[in-house]
């Protein structure tokens, strides 16, 4: 029962990280290359083509998504500090770690919305041919990746 438990918040902790950090992972290759104000997106410019105005309204919607993503961010970790404590209390799962397991589904789930959301926003300023490209390769990167992962460790 402790080993079932064990590997079950394994696996939460691993997919709220997913899902909290994702963004930031998929940019972080390229902070180094980049000198710009925005560097963790200036390699957007140059690898979907936008004209400056395109990227300069991308570079806003970068700042607001990621405000909101902080607040998300602090919101699960306080969820997994709640979730470690009820877990150091017992060797079941009690109704409480239910209520917390579920509650941080919706968090996790509501992260994952407003990051489509983010998405759908970006793709919509570039022009149409390179918003579907990247699309297709954000989700790749994300949501579909980390589906694919989750299927593989049931």
């Amino acid at each position: 029962m402790r080993r079932s438990l064990f590997i079950l918040i394994t696996g939460f902790f691993l997919a709220v990280a997913a899902y909290a950090g994702l963004y930031f992972i998929v940019t972080a290759k390229y902070h180094s290359m980049e000198r710009s104000p925005e560097p963790e997106i200036a390699w957007l410019k140059r690898e979907f083509h936008l004209s400056d105005t395109e990227f300069e309204r991308i570079c806003q919607m970068h700042d607001s998504y990621m405000s909101g993503c902080a607040e998300r961010c602090r919101q699960i970790d306080e969820k997994n500090e709640e979730l470690r404590k009820l877990l150091a209390e017992t060797n079941a799962v009690t109704p409480k770690i239910e209520k917390a397991l579920a509650d941080a589904a919706l968090l996790r789930a509501e992260c994952q919305k407003q990051m489509l959301n983010h998405f759908f926003e970006v793709s919509r300023t570039m022009p149409p041919d390179q918003g579907g490209r990247y699309l297709a390769w954000v989700q790749n990167q994300t949501i579909l990746a980390d589906s694919h992962q989750q299927m593989h460790h049931h």
